[in-house]
């Protein structure tokens, strides 16, 4: 068989830089990367399981991937692999399923797979992989992203009784503090202008290592050795918002003023049925200290509607709270009872059409939260990364401001990747508008596509 292979990523931006580490070994490897569309005769589908919607699209890719590529070769990996192993397998499309810890063996696993296959094999055979040494080097790039993700850390150590993810990624574990440099240093030469820092539970980075380092003495560092680009976080727990993240987020403009914040429930009871390690009134206050600390900062939250046991008056306190919260915007996530965790075997199962409502009544929330946001960034001028055609044959660039705005640009010779500053105008239809104030010519440069 041709080594042609596709990567297929469901999920978080740390299956997204996963994913990327695969694809970049299989290269060195001489292995040739085809889109989806393209047809390959190996397809990688690197799965999510955090919610029952996310097992779903892993099913679905799969049967895609079948009628898409008939002969292909499928392997499905990831933390739908890693927890329910043997549904996968019972699957007649599915090849081969491999778990988080063997992701990155894969490039090992197809050339093993590439070398004895033959055409006399059937077009789906059930084989046994030999051990295959792990692949773990550095990115250059990160194909068709003007901004690059970092993994920092892995795992978690929480007990959340909704969250199947400590099953499928183990204990926190931190990457060392020269190995993150040396990859945002890589990526930095390669033209990259914005990282975003990505993990399960980064706020507990460093804790692990020895001697033990905090996220935000990670964070200076890369801000002091790793050249001029902007740093940005994923989600942080609301405990670990410490303050010396804080006097970092007043002090440089280098690290992208946006938090993306989980409080899940605003009732009390249910955090305390959810195992969530802290009360309404501490989200309240951090939120308020947060909008102080730094003018015009981006917060976003994630909020679970119809766990088990939540009543009327629960869902109430809950909008009640993020509707007097300064929140730019709102994840909503409709329970899902995720296999062996406690939530599963919890009563109090609320209807499906409550939670229907609910979530829409939240999601309408966030909407009307996002459109003030925006509308409150008219007149402010903004280092914003140029991201790429706002569409088809479009005189506009989309650009995303450090507070996690999305404004469309005049192209003007604007190159996906730039750090460019603009002034933000007006805001038409739901979409920010906005010039550039100059552009540097320092910061125009082209990011590669990742292709060879």
């Amino acid at each position: 068989m041709e080594k042609t292979f596709s990567i297929v990523t469901i999920g978080c931006k740390l299956n997204q830089f996963e994913s990327e580490c695969i694809r970049e070994a299989l290269e060195r490897r001489d292995w040739v990367y085809r889109r989806f569309e393209d047809g390959a005769c190996f397809y990688i589908i690197n799965s999510c399981t955090v919610t029952g919607r996310s097992d779903a699209r892993c099913r679905n890719a799969v049967r895609r991937t079948r009628k898409t590529a008939p002969g292909s070769f499928i392997v499905v990996t990831g933390c739908y692999a890693e927890t329910q192993r043997e549904r996968l397998e019972a699957i007649p499309e599915i090849d081969l399923v491999l778990g988080n810890d063997a992701k990155h063996s894969i490039p090992a696993i197809l050339d093993e797979l590439a070398a004895r296959r033959e055409p006399s094999v059937p077009v789906r055979p059930r084989v046994v992989i030999p051990a295959a040494p792990v692949e773990d080097g550095c990115i250059e790039h990160f194909l068709d992203h003007s901004r690059a993700f970092v993994k920092v850390q892995d795992g978690c150590d929480a007990a959340c009784s909704y969250c199947i993810v400590p099953r499928a990624r183990g204990a926190s574990r931190s990457v060392p503090a020269d190995k993150v440099l040396s990859q945002v240093r890589i990526l930095s030469d390669n033209g990259y202008r914005e990282i975003v820092l990505t993990g399960v539970h980064i706020g507990r980075y460093g804790a692990d290592l020895r001697p033990a380092l905090t996220l935000a003495s990670l964070v200076e560092e890369i801000l002091e050795r790793a050249g001029s680009l902007r740093i940005r976080l994923s989600s942080i727990e609301p405990t670990e918002v410490t303050p010396q993240l804080l006097a970092l987020l007043r002090r440089t403009e280098r690290l992208a003023p946006h938090f993306h914040i989980p409080l899940q429930s605003g009732d009390d009871h249910i955090l305390a049925a959810m195992n969530r390690p802290y009360r309404a009134a501490d989200f309240r206050d951090l939120i308020e200290e947060i909008a102080v600390a730094k003018e015009g900062v981006a917060i976003g939250t994630d909020i679970i509607v119809g766990f088990p046991g939540e009543t009327h008056e629960h869902f109430e306190r809950t909008c009640s709270l993020v509707g007097s919260l300064p929140l730019s915007y709102l994840h909503v996530f409709t329970f899902s009872p995720r296999p062996s965790t406690p939530a599963a075997a919890m009563g109090g199962t609320v209807h499906a059409l409550v939670k229907k409502a609910r979530s829409s009544c939240v999601i309408e929330l966030g909407k009307a939260k996002r459109s003030a946001f925006l509308e409150s960034q008219i007149g402010t001028r903004h280092e914003s990364l140029v991201e790429g055609a706002a569409g088809h044959a479009s005189s506009f660039v989309r650009a995303l401001t450090g507070n996690y705005c999305e404004v469309f640009v005049p192209r003007a010779g604007l190159r996906p990747g730039a750090l460019v500053p603009i002034r933000i105008e007006r805001m038409m239809r739901g979409n920010l508008y906005g010039v550039p104030v100059r552009v540097p010519e320092a910061r125009e440069r082209k990011i590669e596509t990742g292709r060879r």
